[in-house]
């Protein structure tokens, strides 16, 4: 895996970290060892309650979210995020599959890193829209709703 035609120097001190970066069969294997890692630890930490992936713990989520009971208490909002959240989820693991098995093409790379910004985004929407809203915003919602019912 590592191969010396990476190094640039004659004395070779940089082909260690030049192979992890430059070299795609090296630099295919760092990131499924991570995915590996980030999998079994997950599994691992799951069992204590403690930590997960983003993608178990989308999945965990939306499956909660299809509760009847949950479902019921759910804004309409969070309803869509939480559904837009598992998509974006499957999508970039999707995106990151292909990318590696396609030898880390510059489109299908810049996809899944463009991937990453919109899951961050929805997942941020989502908790955004799960938070409590302040009594100001009760305020003006209630007396929105009294306005509308007065002008109908």
């Amino acid at each position: 895996m590592f191969s010396p035609k990476y190094s640039r120097r004659a004395d070779e001190t940089d082909m260690w970290w030049r192979n992890m970066l430059e070299n795609p069969v090296t630099a295919q294997f760092d990131h499924r060892l991570l995915v590996c890692i980030s999998l079994f630890s997950s599994l691992g930490l799951t069992q204590h309650r403690q930590a997960t992936t983003t993608y178990f713990g989308t999945a965990l989520l939306y499956g909660v979210s299809r509760a009847p009971s949950l479902r019921t208490l759910l804004p309409p909002l969070t309803k869509h995020l939480v559904g837009a959240s598992f998509a974006m989820v499957n999508i970039q693991a999707a995106l990151g599959i292909a990318t590696l098995l396609y030898l880390v093409p510059v489109h299908l790379a810049a996809t899944h890193q463009a991937g990453s910004v919109l899951l961050l985004t929805t997942v941020l929407a989502l908790l955004t829209s799960l938070r409590r809203p302040s009594s100001i915003a009760t305020a003006v919602r209630l007396a929105n709703k009294r306005a509308m019912t007065f002008l109908h």
